[in-house]
């Protein structure tokens, strides 16, 4: 029965990836009528735009310029941001998948703390101490979170992009879950030309996503978080190290930041542990003492006894542990991937001196599938225990569902989807 629900969850990803862009073509249709999208009344126009060749593309764009002109942006502006713009290729957009979500954690780690981007990191915090120095005293991250940021995101500077972010984002906006996000960040990409700080010109060197600059802001981060630090009258994410560095500060700052605190410690558990802990519930250092959780290589669990984290389990039983504190959260504003911010964390430690993890990765491990998952997820939702979209992502609510299937049926409750636990999940469900 694994095997005819393998090939029907194959057949079904075959129809339907399961991370379809928003922006796959429709058949090309003869050029729409110029001028807003809305009917009755007098609509503001800042139409006709030539022909994309897609007219469904070419209806969002007429409406949403009219609908951008009548919120009040500069006709001028809208125009500027909208013009020459087409939907991205399915084949092209495929290409971008976003590691974080479709590697083995221990891949995107590694492939993220490798030696070049290490050393990489440690020449560009000794070339500017006190830049760093200043950045954390008004801002609170500490330099070596920052410099990890800024070799995850661009290469330390190297990468910033060929992408056109307008394209990027009304790709985004036309079609599919995300129109909402994708209409407000190219909104604020026009009230960010409108007030100066950028250009026309500079949103041309941005990431597939629409993110720019040596710290890859979306438009609206930009707008709210950017700062000027080298004081040169202009907000320059894309030439300026220093404007870059204290905007990311900014924005983790502003996102909550604790200062003198972790952002994780690695963890020893014991062998008779509960592993249904990792629940994602935030408990207090003391507690986790008392449950028998020790620091692998950090002289203490945190700071102070009160202080809470929660206990992470990546790999389930097989790999490294970690208690996650609050700091871990302000990381993931930046990437709401736990793969991501954990990828930042270990570089940071890394470029700060401190010891490589103690456990290993579980390497030689063989992973699920997509179309595999779906099924894990398919069998448990039948089962009621709510592993939400069948999307063939491993995310938190899958591991969650796993979590409370194992503990239904006295199984070590570490939410890890093996290939074990998947004939286990499939047998209990009917087969």
């Amino acid at each position: 029965m694994l095997a005819a629900a393998l090939a029907a969850a194959s057949c079904a990803a075959a129809d339907l990836p399961s991370q379809l862009p928003n922006n796959f073509p429709v058949t090309p249709a003869p050029e729409p009528t110029s001028g807003g999208g809305s009917s009755g009344g007098e609509t503001p126009s800042v139409g006709p735009f030539a022909s994309s060749g897609n007219f469904e593309f070419d209806a969002w764009r007429d409406e949403f310029a009219a609908e951008a002109v009548a919120s009040g942006e500069d006709p001028t502006i809208v125009r500027s941001v909208l013009t020459s713009l087409s939907p991205i290729e399915l084949a092209t957009a495929a290409a971008f998948d976003q590691p974080e979500f479709t590697k083995p954690i221990w891949d995107y780690v590694k492939s993220a703390t490798a030696p070049s981007r290490v050393s990489g990191g440690k020449e560009k915090l000794a070339a500017t101490p006190d830049l760093f120095t200043a950045i954390e005293t008004v801002h609170g991250p500490p330099r070596e979170i920052l410099a990890a940021i800024w070799g995850m995101e661009t290469s330390y500077g190297k990468i910033l992009g060929s992408f056109d972010a307008p394209r990027a984002l009304a790709n985004l906006a036309y079609k599919g879950r995300r129109t909402k996000l994708g209409e407000d960040q190219l909104i604020a990409t026009m009230k960010l030309i409108d007030s100066g700080a950028v250009t026309r010109e500079d949103l041309k060197r941005a990431s597939w996503a629409g993110a720019m600059g040596q710290t890859q802001f979306m438009p609206s981060t930009f707008l709210a978080y950017a700062v000027d630090w080298d004081g040169d009258n202009r907000k320059d994410l894309w030439d300026s190290e220093a404007d870059a560095l204290a905007s990311a500060a900014n924005y983790l700052a502003e996102s909550g930041w604790r200062r003198n605190e972790p952002w994780a410690v690695e963890v020893v558990i014991p062998e008779d542990f509960d592993y249904s802990l990792g629940d994602g519930v935030y408990r207090d250092a003391a507690q986790w003492r008392r449950l028998g959780l020790s620091p692998a290589t950090a002289i203490a669990l945190a700071p102070s006894g009160d202080l809470k984290a929660e206990l992470f389990l990546p790999a389930g039983a097989y790999g490294p542990a970690f208690l996650l504190f609050d700091n871990f959260k302000v990381i993931k504003t930046y990437n709401n991937a736990d793969s991501y911010a954990l990828s930042v964390g270990l570089l940071a430690d890394k470029l700060a001196g401190r010891p490589d993890l103690s456990r290993a990765w579980p390497t030689d491990m063989k992973l699920l599938t997509n179309a595999e998952i779906r099924i894990l997820q398919d069998r448990l939702n039948t089962m009621g225990f709510g592993a939400g979209a069948v999307d063939g992502l491993a995310g938190r609510r899958t591991r969650a569902a796993l979590q409370d299937f194992q503990k239904s049926r006295g199984i070590r409750a570490d939410g890890f989807p093996t290939s074990e636990m998947l004939a286990a999940v499939v047998a209990a469900s009917g087969g």
